[in-house]
């Protein structure tokens, strides 16, 4: 079992911060660095131009900082059963003691918060919960380490957009939000932004089209739909903003690999 004796989350230094420790510290730790920073690898020290994350086992000198400068950092300590979490660490193709830069962070740092707000407190299931936030958020930041920015936007044009972007993404994916959204140009104009530049930002942020997305968004909620509520199939497709039931099944079919007529008749709950 992974135990977790420490943990903060948005800790913020004003004026910079810098941690040395030669012969490194008892617990392995995950560091996400909120700001750009310098840290030591291998003897040498190395500037980091975004945000990143730092893992150190208990054995592995530590040195990172950022002086005279506003300073942000969330931290978690980790300690378990011998090679426990070194396995881990592999699985999840996570590296020590080099910085890695992870271009979306919003989930990871959601289970760190989550982690932090845990610690806190007590419970009879308090050891379990810490056990399963800990190995979610390693796994978590090492699927999102594969997921490569491929972009002719410089970085810093690219984050610019990331919150705004991860609302929209919230919204259309919630609930029957998609099938109210008429078109690829709405969203634009809410971005202020042509739709070809809408539309590229967009793929360069989440890896897909948005028209994908819309798709996606589209037809689970008709599986919602499907499973939980008493409509024909045409109700369905209406709700979900398809104009014939013909492009309904060809959509669903296409994501799902049968008809909705079959998936109702398999899956229908109610």
């Amino acid at each position: 079992m992974i135990r977790i004796p420490y943990a903060g989350y948005n800790y913020f230094h004003e004026n910079g911060w810098e941690i040395n420790r030669p012969g490194g510290m008892h617990f392995y730790s995950i560091i996400r660095i909120r700001n750009p920073f310098w840290y030591e690898e291998d003897g040498r020290m190395k500037y980091v131009d975004r945000p990143a994350y730092l893992f150190f086992r208990p054995s592995d000198p530590e040195h990172f900082y950022l002086r005279n400068a506003p300073y942000t950092d969330d931290w978690i300590h980790l300690e378990a059963d011998e090679g426990e979490l070194e396995t881990l660490f592999d699985e999840s193709g996570l590296v020590f003691a080099k910085a890695l830069i992870v271009h979306d962070s919003s989930e990871a740092s959601s289970i760190m918060q989550s982690i932090a707000a845990e610690a806190r407190r007590s419970g009879e299931n308090h050891e379990k919960i810490m056990d399963c936030l800990a190995r979610l958020l390693i796994y978590k930041i090492g699927d999102l380490s594969r997921v490569k920015e491929e972009s002719d936007f410089n970085s810093g044009t690219l984050e610019s957009y990331r919150y705004r972007f991860n609302i929209l993404r919230g919204r259309i994916y919630q609930g029957g939000e998609a099938a109210r959204i008429g078109k690829v140009s709405d969203l634009a104009a809410e971005m202020n932004m042509s739709v070809s530049y809408f539309q590229h930002v967009y793929k360069a942020l989440f890896g897909v089209p948005v028209t994908r997305d819309l798709i996606i968004a589209r037809i689970e909620y008709a599986i919602y739909l499907l499973r939980n509520r008493n409509l024909s199939i045409a109700e369905v497709a209406s709700i979900c903003g398809y104009e014939t039931i013909e492009h309904f099944n060809r959509q669903f079919k296409k994501e799902k690999g049968c008809s909705p007529t079959d998936y109702m008749k398999e899956h229908r709950i109610v």
